[in-house]
């Protein structure tokens, strides 16, 4: 039984006007906390965002590049432009016709990536036909032309929940906006006008998961099977490895993933499985931002991804509180300008906060002390390098690009954090991929019809019938011939 509790009006008045007490993550949506028990193993707990301070597509650019008309170009080495594709397309989008080809699909991507470029609210959008025609290295005005008409006769699903679109939506993948002889008389310089269905631009203004794909390795597909598997792939490479998840399929189960016929032939979907396996590892250079690795053990396709966040500008910058904001900037601020250009801005921090598990104050720390000591003592070694030769790379690179370096190097157990942050699944990229061929069924051997039905052989010493005694009495116009 409770004991009575002697409170005055007084302190019920403080009592209620106190803060209620905050939980340690309190302040830090959207970020992630690793527990790890003392058996070694880990769990991972997500803060997720909610009400006003979810970031929804229509607020976020869904593109990285410079110049998407430059960069997205079949023959570019250099670069490799992303899209933003929401988690709800990839996971629910399926394509009902057949008659699309590889390049195609990876058309229709393109012109996603134009419409977010332009803006997804917009009503109508436009691309070059020069654009189509360098994206799949090309040399053919006809051939950019037919992809485009062959997406605007093709249609797919999206099963969606949300305020304006909820269940299974059927819809055509593009609307050309030009009649037949207007389309006919295009030439290369000329834009071509189009318009993405209503659904799909719906799911990108209120998504807030989403997937960065590179547009240069999609026109390099020979299996248009490939598309589905690569988003989803590229959707699980962004999550934290604890978060991963790339279900064994057999090839029955690859079939309906992909969304092959249900009456294919085992040999048909050996040989598709094999494209898509020389597709995923022929993507390699600056298209591949995470290892993949594949194998067929036990009847099963197994595919395990490694992270996508491999560089430090590539991950997202934690929260970190006001005040404290404000005393490194300032720290920094009133530094001479040749000691200012040595640091990082404090975006790097709070990404290397992110990135490795410490406070980003207590990273600053570490970087002043490394600073020091290789102005200090410039024949000494840090991350592998001299102090003259880390401050010479400073000079010519910045220091944001050597703090990339530098957080990849440095070893943090000074900081408590020792090991505990990287994403210690080391995947190795499969060169080469064997899937093994199906035994089809034996025949089964032909039997002659001699040997199946027995037929009565006459014999030299077989009776014969006995001949008959009686006759009947019978005119031949009675008989039925």
């Amino acid at each position: 039984m409770h004991q009575p509790v002697n409170t005055s009006l007084e302190e019920m008045e403080v009592a209620s006007k106190r803060k209620p007490r905050r939980h340690k993550m309190h302040g830090k949506r959207g970020s992630l906390f690793v527990h790890e028990r003392a058996d070694g193993f880990e769990k991972g707990y997500v803060w997720k965002t909610t009400g006003d301070d979810i970031i929804r597509g229509h607020q976020r650019g869904g593109l990285k590049c410079g110049n998407l008309s430059a960069e997205a170009v079949y023959t570019n080495n250099t670069s490799s432009p992303r899209v933003e594709i929401p988690r709800v397309v990839i996971e629910t989008m399926s394509i009902e016709s057949k008659q699309l080809y590889p390049g195609d699909i990876a058309v229709f991507w393109r012109l996603f990536a134009e419409a977010r470029k332009q803006g997804i609210e917009r009503d109508t959008h436009s691309i070059k036909l020069s654009d189509v025609i360098a994206y799949l290295g090309l040399n053919s005005l006809h051939r950019a032309k037919q992809a485009i008409k062959r997406l605007a006769g093709a249609m797919m699903t999206l099963r969606l929940n949300q305020e304006g679109a909820r269940g299974t939506i059927r819809m055509s993948m593009i609307e050309l906006l030009h009649d037949t002889d207007d389309f006919a008389a295009l030439r290369g310089y000329n834009e071509v006008f189009f318009r993405l269905p209503s659904a799909l631009k719906l799911a990108v203004r209120e998504s807030r998961d989403y997937a960065w794909v590179d547009l240069n390795a999609l026109s390099r597909f020979e299996s248009k099977f490939t598309f589905p598997l690569y988003l989803k792939l590229c959707l699980e490479a962004g999550k934290h490895r604890l978060f991963r998840s790339v279900p064994e399929m057999t090839k029955s189960e690859f079939r309906a993933f992909v969304g092959m016929p249900e009456k294919t032939q085992t040999s048909v979907l050996d040989k598709t499985l094999q494209l898509v396996g020389n597709d995923l590892s022929a993507i390699s250079g600056v298209r591949r931002r995470f290892p993949i690795s594949i194998s067929f053990e036990d009847e099963k396709l197994q595919i395990v991804v490694g992270s996508a966040a491999k560089r430090l500008r590539g991950v997202k910058p934690a929260w970190i509180a006001a005040e404290m904001a404000a005393k490194q900037t300032e720290e920094v601020c009133a530094m001479p300008a040749e000691k200012r250009k040595l640091y990082p801005s404090l975006t790097r921090f709070r990404q290397a906060e992110t990135a490795i598990g410490a406070p980003a104050y207590r990273i600053f720390g570490l970087w002043s002390a490394d600073i020091h000591g290789a102005t200090s003592c410039p024949d000494d070694y840090i991350v592998g390098m001299t102090g003259r030769d880390f401050m010479n790379l400073i000079d010519k690179v910045g220091a944001d690009d050597v703090m990339e370096f530098w957080a990849d190097k440095r070893d943090f157990e000074v900081l408590g954090v020792a090991g505990k942050w990287m994403d210690i699944e080391v995947v190795e990229h499969t060169s080469v991929v064997n899937i093994p061929i199906t035994a089809s069924r034996p025949k089964a051997p032909r039997v002659a019809l001699d040997e199946i039905v027995t037929r009565a052989t006459a014999r030299y010493d077989d009776e014969r019938l006995p001949e008959p005694t009686k006759f009947a009495e019978a005119s031949d116009e009675d008989i039925p011939y």
